[in-house]
């Protein structure tokens, strides 16, 4: 009996594998997964099998200069087991919560990093980005699934929206591109909320991963998840106001929940954001001015520029992305990326011709051609990107959001075009105008081949899409028109896999290999040649076959054991910089594990940025956001100040009034400032932030800086010559005999040190003033002050003491409880839904 039941069990499993695997839809995903691996293999080519990395160093120059450099430091802290919130080898220090810590695909580059190194970690980058593209089609069929399209409908949709302009372009920037996979995926749980379907109850859960993700993007995917879950209850019919009204709010109490479940990321990475940095500050204007800034247009070249990129983001691109010349408003990456394939162009605006006569209720007609509005105004007018950019400067990294809903529609016309529905012949011809004169202009500046060729693939097969639909308005028969509609899946496939490639080639890469060192030298003379010729073509060509030694530079053995050395022999809390360029232009401490100066960050510390700009401008390299140390290390008095103690460098003979050489490493040398530089300094006498800030120029800026701390409340000076003045001959003294040492942190979120002074005074640590951080003196909590506009500073009483500097993550231990009060909430919602369900089954058995 017992195994006649084994038996039946077996066969109703294989049963239900088999019905499985049957489904069309399962069918569908797996066609759509071969397709999409084709079509990676033709795109990634050179990035699969050539020599190319999908790191670039022209204009996503983020990628090289930064991020993975910020990946680096991240895996190579976990590997020695050294990994906190705080790390000093990002400039004078950073909060790790400016990462994206918990991008699924970049823990997944992670966990590769540490089994495998950081070098090796690298040549995973463009198979973490096929991966996407992947997930992406995979969640957008599912969203897609929670409406009655066709499955032919979704399979070519969600095609098209895997390899959508915005995965692919802004995709570069690597946690740019998963934003892309979480929208559709909070869109497929607010509609099951909403057409209360089984799963719906999972709605804030998606919300929760998507803010521990990325606070700007949760931002924007939050707002735009309000519209949809706004629009699409006042689409439903047989509700009355009052149930409409009750329905978006109980949607919106879930997005809530969701965030709270994230607050233990969500609010530490809003600190950063939102009080740490300055990236998002308004510029103050009052509300008409505000309005004024939404609803004034932008410039002509700006919708020239849109227009265009509807149709493909390669079509203003001239010769290449690095140093040619390119026909942008702002850039590549930064004027609006709205190409989804050319077809969807066509059939969107096909779309607002057709909603007239669609078989649809008056009120969802209505409200989609205020859908269509409010998405012409938005984009039109700097009022949407004001508003999905924290109500300040108008950007269009929300474009995103508009990949989904052109892709929706077009969903929606390939069905009604399957069932016989009607085209608008005129719109298809105006559209086509408009086409050919965007792959005009295009063709016209295009400066490399590759340009040029994609252009006239898209030109094809844009014609071919025209004629299709033009047949589909005048043919009736059903299996014609399948077979046209057929034809026109073909096209898309070769429009969008040829535009998508195109902006992976002539690109700045980061090669697999470096040229060989025997070679360097001749290569370096044939690229001056080529950068020099007269050919337009070949002289920006030069920029993609500069000669690489980034890995031979980047993990150097002598680089290596010279930080060895100095670890060995200094026990204290030192700061090291280069005199010269290898791997990235700022970010060389990140990747090789010193604790340096030179940084890039979007999103850098804005006291630290004050600072700079009012006492050292001259740190800042090509705009605010690098600094620079290897160009100013002739300045050894402000290397002695930020604690810059020793410089590696190639060359044996150091300028001995600034620094004495210590000792050779390989073909590396170690020079050590002859200044006594500290990452702390202590001081008897202050004066005013507001005197520094008006009185400090480079000739008096090392009296102001080295003679007084500038506080907040400090005292007010007419001239940098008062300090002396101020001045008693024992507070001067005292201040000679004191000190303050800092001692070589284990974990950079702990710092500890000691402070010997001969007089009441102040001591001024060289860490970036910013929340989270709290000091003990003597085991007794102390009050941080705001030193020199951009540091760490405290009063310090006349003796010998400890101290104890330790790095919370703001927003963190908040975050912790208010996630786990949410999660409790959550449960408890959840269990009370189950109840009663329980109690209306009961009931209606």
């Amino acid at each position: 009996m017992k195994e006649k039941m084994k038996s039946s069990s077996k066969i109703r499993t294989v049963q239900k594998l088999s019905g499985f695997c049957q489904s069309p839809d399962v069918r569908a995903l797996c066609f759509l997964f071969l397709l999409l691996s084709a079509s990676c293999s033709f795109i990634f080519r050179d990035y699969l099998y050539g020599n190319d990395l999908m790191i670039f160093n022209d204009i996503g120059s983020d990628t090289w200069q930064q991020y993975i450099m910020n990946y680096t430091s991240i895996v190579n802290h976990l590997r020695d087991g050294s990994f906190s919130l705080w790390d000093f080898n990002n400039g004078l220090g950073i909060n790790q919560f400016n990462f994206n810590l918990f991008d699924p695909f970049l823990m997944l580059l992670y966990g590769v990093g540490v089994v495998l190194g950081p070098a090796h970690m690298l040549l995973y980058i463009n198979v973490i980005q096929i991966l996407k593209i992947m997930v992406a089609a995979f969640a957008f069929y599912w969203f897609l699934s929670q409406f009655s399209f066709s499955v032919p409908s979704k399979m070519i949709t969600s095609y098209a929206y895997a390899l959508n302009g915005f995965l692919l372009v802004w995709g570069q920037h690597y946690q740019f591109g998963t934003v892309v996979i979480y929208f559709p995926l909070m869109l497929l749980f607010c509609e099951k909320f909403i057409q209360k379907k089984k799963g719906k109850a999972l709605f804030p859960v998606m919300v929760f991963l998507c803010g521990i993700y990325s606070v700007y993007f949760t931002y924007m995917c939050l707002a735009a998840t309000g519209l949809y879950l706004l629009f699409r209850i006042l689409m439903l019919d047989g509700l009355t106001w009052k149930e409409r009204i009750q329905r978006f709010l109980l949607g919106c109490a879930e997005m809530i929940m969701g965030v709270g479940m994230s607050l233990v990321v969500f609010l530490p990475m809003a600190e950063v954001l939102l009080d740490v940095s300055s990236r998002l500050e308004s510029d103050g204007t009052g509300l008409l001015d505000f309005l004024r800034q939404c609803f004034t247009p932008y410039s002509r070249k700006f919708y020239l520029s849109m227009l265009k990129r509807m149709f493909s983001s390669n079509l203003q691109n001239g010769y290449g992305l690095a140093k040619g010349p390119q026909q942008y408003v702002m850039n590549y990456y930064e004027d609006p990326v709205l190409f989804c394939s050319t077809l969807a162009v066509f059939l969107n605006v096909q779309f607002l011709a057709v909603l007239r006569k669609a078989d649809m209720t008056k009120r969802a007609k209505r409200v989609l051609y205020g859908v269509a509005a409010l998405i012409l105004v938005g984009t039109a007018l700097p009022v949407g990107g004001t508003v999905f950019n924290y109500f300040t400067l108008p950007t269009q990294r929300y474009t995103f959001v508009l990949m989904t809903v052109f892709l929706l529609l077009m969903a929606w016309m390939w069905d009604y075009m399957r069932k016989g529905g009607k085209l608008n012949l005129v719109l298809i011809l105006a559209v086509t105008a408009l086409m050919g004169w965007a792959y005009w202009c295009g063709y016209e500046q295009a400066g490399f081949q590759e340009y040029r060729t994609n252009i006239l693939i898209l030109t094809v097969t844009g014609i071919l899409t025209a004629v299709c639909l033009t047949l589909l308005c005048f043919l009736k028969d059903t299996q014609i028109r399948n077979v046209i509609l057929g034809v026109m899946g073909v096209v898309l496939v070769v429009n969008v896999v040829s535009e998508g490639g195109t902006n992976y080639q002539n690109r700045v890469t980061m090669k697999k290999t470096d040229v060989p060192a025997e070679v360097m030298v001749q290569e370096t003379q044939r690229y001056e040649e080529m950068r020099t010729s007269d050919d337009k073509e070949i002289k920006y060509r030069a920029e993609i076959e500069k000669p690489q030694d980034f890995f031979r530079e980047m993990y150097r053995v002598d680089l290596a054991d010279c930080l060895n050395y100095l670890k060995e022999n200094d026990p204290t809390f030192y700061r090291v910089e280069k005199d010269y360029i290898s791997g990235t232009v700022s970010m060389d401490s990140s990747g090789q594990g010193y604790r340096g100066i030179s940084t890039y960050n979007s999103v850098m510390n804005g006291n630290v940025k004050e600072f700079v700009e009012t006492c050292y401008p001259e740190l800042f390299f090509a705009d605010h956001n690098h600094y620079t140390f290897w160009n100013n290390v002739d300045d050894n008095w402000l290397a002695a100040f930020l604690g810059v103690k020793y410089i590696l460098s190639g060359n044996g003979e150091p300028d001995e009034t600034k620094y004495k050489l210590l000792d050779q490493v390989g073909s590396l040398y170690i020079h050590e400032n002859v200044l006594d530089a500290q990452t702390a300094h202590f001081y008897t006498q202050d004066i005013s932030e507001e005197s520094l800030k008006e009185l400090c120029t480079e000739e008096n800026r090392e009296e102001l800086l080295g003679e007084a701390i500038a506080l907040e409340d400090g005292t007010e000076i007419g001239d940098a010559s008062e300090i002396q003045t101020l001045k008693s001959e024992e507070q001067e003294t005292a201040e000679q005999n004191s000190s303050v040492t800092l001692d070589a942190p284990q974990k950079d979120s702990v710092v500890t040190g000691s402070v010997h002074a001969e007089a009441d005074g102040y001591a001024l640590f060289m860490i970036p003033y910013e929340k989270g951080w709290s000091l003990t003196i003597d085991g007794e909590k102390a009050e941080l002050l705001r030193g020199d506009i951009g540091f760490l500073a405290c009063e310090v009483p006349e003796g010998d003491h400890t101290i104890l500097l330790t790095f919370e993550a703001p927003g963190l231990k908040a975050g912790t409880i208010g996630s786990v009060l949410f999660w409790i909430l959550f449960a408890q919602s959840r269990l009370l839904i189950i109840r009663k369900n329980k109690t209306r089954k009961s009931a209606g058995a």
